[in-house]
């Protein structure tokens, strides 16, 4: 089963995949969990 890749948090291996990220050319899985991290934040990618 495929877990979170999100590349700004090393340590998640959560199976709750919620949607992609594309970065530079390269899918990411990001889970449920981080993927409100990453939302609240001012971040580009």
């Amino acid at each position: 089963m495929e877990h979170c890749e999100n590349p700004w948090e090393d340590a998640c291996n959560s199976e709750n995949i919620k949607l992609y990220i594309m970065i530079k050319g390269e899918k990411f899985p990001i889970c449920q969990k981080c993927w409100r991290n990453i939302a609240d934040k001012d971040m580009e990618w």
